[in-house]
Parts: C-alpha cells; sequence; structure tokens
C-alpha cells in the first residue's frame, strides 16, 4: 500500500466516527485525503474510536506508516502492538499509483456500499499527547497486483470483534477484492 488513503465527507457512518472521536476533545480529525501524520479516528475496541495520528516516529525523520502483516508478530517495532494494542482504521478506500513509462498513473481502491476496515496496530509514543498507528499490508490479490504488489489488510465487519479483542488470527479472513477505478490525476 502507498501512503494514502481517504475518507469522504458525505458518508454519514464516517462522520459519526469522527465524531466519536472527537467527543469532548479539542482535537479534530481529518476527512478527505488522508496523509501520513495527519490525524483521524481509529476504532480500539466496539463503539471505542480515538483521535490517532497515522504513523509510529521512525529511526529517521519519517514516520513508520505501514507493517508487513507477514512479519509483524517478528519485528520489535510491531509485536507488543500485534499482541495488546490492535486497531481498525475505517475509510472510503485507498489510493495506490502505478508506474506506466514516466507517468504515475492514480487509483483509487474501495468497496462498493461498504465501509473499508483496514486492520492496524497502534501505540502511545513517550512524549506525544495523541496516539500513533500503522496499517497492516499483505501482498494484493491477483486482479490489483496489475497496479501494486500490496495491499492494505482489509477485514470483514463480522471479524472486526475477533480482531480488535481476540486475536490476529482474524487476518487469516481479510477481504480480497476490491473495486477500484483511475482517478484521473
Amino acid at each position: 500500500m502507498c501512503g494514502r488513503f481517504f475518507i469522504k465527507s458525505d458518508d454519514k457512518e464516517l462522520m459519526a466516527i469522527a465524531q466519536a472521536a472527537e467527543a469532548g476533545l479539542s482535537l479534530k480529525v481529518k476527512t478527505g485525503e488522508i496523509f501520513p501524520t495527519d490525524i483521524v479516528a481509529v476504532q480500539t475496541g466496539p463503539g471505542e474510536y480515538r483521535p490517532m495520528k497515522w504513523g509510529f516516529s521512525g529511526f529517521d525523520k519519517r514516520p513508520i506508516i505501514n507493517a508487513r502483516s507477514e512479519t509483524a508478530m517478528e519485528k520489535p517495532t510491531f509485536k507488543r502492538s500485534m499482541l495488546q494494542s490492535r486497531c481498525l482504521v475505517p475509510a472510503s478506500g485507498y489510493f495506490e499509483w502505478k508506474k506506466e513509462g514516466s507517468k504515475k498513473i492514480k487509483y483509487q481502491f474501495f468497496r462498493p456500499q461498504s465501509l473499508t476496515l483496514m486492520a492496524g496496530l497502534w501505540r502511545q509514543e513517550t512524549g506525544l499527547s495523541t496516539p500513533s498507528f500503522v496499517i497492516l499490508t499483505r501482498a494484493a490479490s491477483p486482479s490489483l497486483e496489475r497496479v501494486h504488489d500490496r495491499m492494505p489488510v482489509i477485514l470483514p465487519t463480522n471479524l472486526m470483534e475477533d480482531w480488535l479483542q481476540k486475536s490476529p488470527d482474524a487476518l487469516a479472513h481479510a477481504v480480497l477484492e476490491m473495486s477500484f477505478q483511475e482517478t484521473g490525476q
């Protein structure tokens, strides 16, 4: 997955999630095109939403925004969060770019008539008031790999509670197929 996703401001369900995350706080979550380090609403439990910054602090100045699901349990940066602090990142979809010659073509990936629930990990970093999250990725499904070789781990709604409260095993049942279209940008 590349470094952007989107939250449509006309989606009533996503706006209700944003309001739930902002409740009682002076912090606003972003909608529209989301970039690394933006603050968005993240689900940490059934009906529990918190504003979080996209990206763990990295060893250089660039944030770590994604984690490979295949190796997250082995990596010290992600292992504790895999065991204790899993989350879902509700979105309208995500963006990916395909290089064709000297041009980059932007594609929008989404689930028609449904939220895109990206599996993530979160942690509270020392010195920061807002928690941070990363999005888990996996190998792209065959129909999507013509655009990019990776995609976010997307969970069906019936596995939300399993992922958030029980076990990382819910990843084995991720959604593989997404609809997509060229955005013309």
